[in-house]
């Protein structure tokens, strides 16, 4: 026990537990005098779950993970087409399994498979010896649960996945032609979702986006209501549960896609900023991992997952704050949600892992 504590990297602790600490505070108000207000507390009850999780994982040996990542990756396949066949359908969506009464999104859980994945089938050879055929392989890999989860539908989440097509040019080196190559790929990609996967309301979010005043008591509300909210926090906020928009129930969905809009209207623009420089070290500290690994499928692990947390972070604030359209992407430790937390945490654990070992040598 003593050993899997010692694996555990003292800095990136921290800062978990301090962004914990905010995310409680903030589903504590985002609650209060509503159905949901025990959320601060079932919140909590998973962060617990997680901090176990990657306190096991921490002591462990990463190597064993990703020697798992096929039959893991053909499970998560399996589990993707199963939700839409047997997943409950919630609020226009077919997302989630129930399971002793707890709803589990096994696409939450994917998103990390699939980087261990594709990590260990890139990493295993040296990259002046994986070929185009190898590359486009990976691709398929990410973009095949990508399709799935947007069938369910579910964009927000398929986008997460793109932060693994990331690992390609960075195997390759940063080169002009990887970076026309993504381009292209991105607006081809783009277009042809517009044509043929974008459903109707996801359509409106983007023109709500550029135009918010279209739909300002329909559509436009949500996103409307978080810039009102940011806006009145000013520099020191309003105080802790003293914010209008939130104990008013302005704010929508504020406990998990808008939970940084009700942190932003009670603590203000300093306590953003607190939050922001929190999340910068969460990333410096996850990059570092990734320079110190000793491997090449470690580093790429280490690099996606710092891809994917920055994504979070910045659609999610990006769209409370009126940037970038509505997405639906929750921002961890602030979001309620089992699976996301969870998910979170087997990241952070196998990361440390792979400090540990590279402590070790």
């Amino acid at each position: 026990m003593k050993e899997r504590f010692r694996a555990l990297d003292p800095r990136l602790l921290w800062v978990v537990l301090a962004l914990i600490g905010l995310g409680t505070l903030t589903l504590f108000s985002a609650g209060r005098n509503t159905p949901q207000s025990g959320i601060w507390l079932k919140q909590s009850l998973w962060n617990l779950m997680g901090l176990g999780i990657m306190a096991a994982l921490a002591g462990a040996d990463p190597r064993r993970f990703f020697r798992k990542g096929f039959p893991a990756y053909l499970v998560g396949l399996l589990a993707l087409l199963a939700v839409l066949v047997v997943g409950r359908r919630i609020g226009g969506s077919t997302r989630w399994f129930v399971v002793l009464g707890q709803t589990f999104q096994p696409s939450e859980l994917m998103k990390w498979v699939t980087l261990l994945y594709v990590s260990q089938r890139l990493g295993s050879r040296p990259p002046d010896q994986v070929t185009r055929l190898d590359l486009l392989g990976a691709v398929g890999l990410v973009v095949f649960p990508m399709l799935l989860i947007q069938r369910q539908p579910d964009l927000g989440m398929a986008l997460s996945f793109l932060p693994i097509l990331l690992l390609i040019p960075l195997m390759k080196g940063v080169r002009a032609r990887w970076i026309a190559a993504l381009v292209v790929f991105v607006l081809l990609g783009g277009a042809a979702a517009w044509n043929f996967a974008l459903k109707p309301y996801q359509k409106q979010r983007v023109m709500i986006f550029l135009d918010p005043s279209s739909d300002l008591q329909g559509k436009g509300y949500q996103v409307n209501q978080s810039r009102i909210a940011i806006g009145s926090g000013g520099l020191i906020g309003k105080g802790f549960t003293s914010g209008s928009q939130t104990q008013l129930n302005f704010l929508p969905v504020k406990t998990t896609d808008f939970a940084f809009s009700v942190w932003a209207e009670e603590r203000g623009f300093f306590g953003v900023l607190i939050a922001l420089a929190l999340f910068g070290l969460l990333l410096d500290r996850i990059l570092a991992a990734a320079r110190a690994a000793l491997s090449a499928t470690e580093a790429y692990f280490c690099a996606g997952a710092a891809g994917i947390f920055a994504l979070h972070l910045l659609v999610n604030v990006g769209m409370v704050a009126g940037a970038l359209p509505n997405k639906g992407m929750v921002l961890p430790f602030f979001s309620a949600g089992g699976s996301s937390t969870l998910s979170f945490f087997l990241a952070l654990g196998i990361i440390m892992g792979i400090q540990h070992r590279a402590r070790l040598k």
